[in-house]
């Protein structure tokens, strides 16, 4: 059995989502390179759990298939709130949020990659069909190739090994090279209920597999009908609040 050493292995940012399932199965199976997961947890998010027993259950399978299962190292854990976003970054992040559609995570991911020094590390976003985001458009020239612009500066940790494939050909790839079984144990809903995806967030928009059984959606209608009632009431609550104190 090999002795694989940190400095080979693929820094690899691992959500137990499709696209970073996808690109770790890849490495080990198709590259048969060497692998260090890493997992970055935000204790505000309703599917951390789910994407922990995803990754779990994937691992398990993986290792039944590799030849030298010390490719896979353990998985790294960071939690988020221990590294605030540098104030350069959070700038940029707060005005890309503002004026784009681009996910809070690549903002708070920034502190974690800033702090410990990560460089070239893979994160993982598919090409939409639709080609760049808004968001995506101020940052890359190309799928996977930064820009330069002050915007892009929020990307400088990481590498995009992914950004030329769609989630449709990742799924020919799997299924050629055999781990299409596992790929589909991934986690993706932002927002599950009662166990299951909710159907309505953007990750479960775009799935594609038909097997994916999703929650009643009446109840996801009646549970956001309530969140949004709940942040309408707290809004003017807050706001009057500061004009008491003021």
């Amino acid at each position: 059995m090999t002795a694989h050493g940190d400095a080979e292995r693929v820094q690899l940012l691992w959500t137990g989502g499709w696209d970073s399932s996808f690109r770790l199965m890849q490495l080990l199976l198709v590259e048969r390179r060497p692998v260090q997961p890493i997992y970055v947890i935000d204790t505000g998010r309703p599917s951390t759990l789910f994407e922990l027993r995803a990754m779990e259950a994937m691992r398990a399978g993986l290792l039944t298939r590799l030849a030298e299962p010390s490719l896979l190292a353990p998985t790294a854990f960071v939690l988020a709130s221990d590294h605030a976003p540098e104030a350069r970054d959070a700038e940029i992040g707060h005005r890309l949020l503002h004026e784009t559609s681009m996910g809070t995570q690549y903002l708070w991911l920034s502190g974690p990659a800033a702090a410990l020094g990560w460089s070239g590390v893979e994160l993982c976003i598919e090409r939409y069909e639709s080609g760049l985001s808004d968001w995506q458009r101020r940052v890359f020239d190309d799928p996977g190739r930064l820009n330069g612009s002050p915007e892009s500066e929020l990307f400088r940790f990481w590498s995009f090994p992914v950004m030329h494939l769609t989630k449709e050909e990742m799924r020919e790839v799997a299924r050629a090279h055999g781990f299409l079984d596992l790929l589909v144990l991934r986690w993706s809903c932002f927002r599950p209920l009662d166990g299951r995806p909710c159907g309505r967030c953007r990750p479960c928009r775009l799935t594609q597999d038909e097997e994916v059984r999703f929650a009643n959606p009446v109840l996801v209608a009646a549970r956001d009908l309530a969140r949004k009632t709940r942040k309408g009431l707290r809004e003017p609550a807050a706001a009057l609040e500061s004009l008491r104190r003021r």
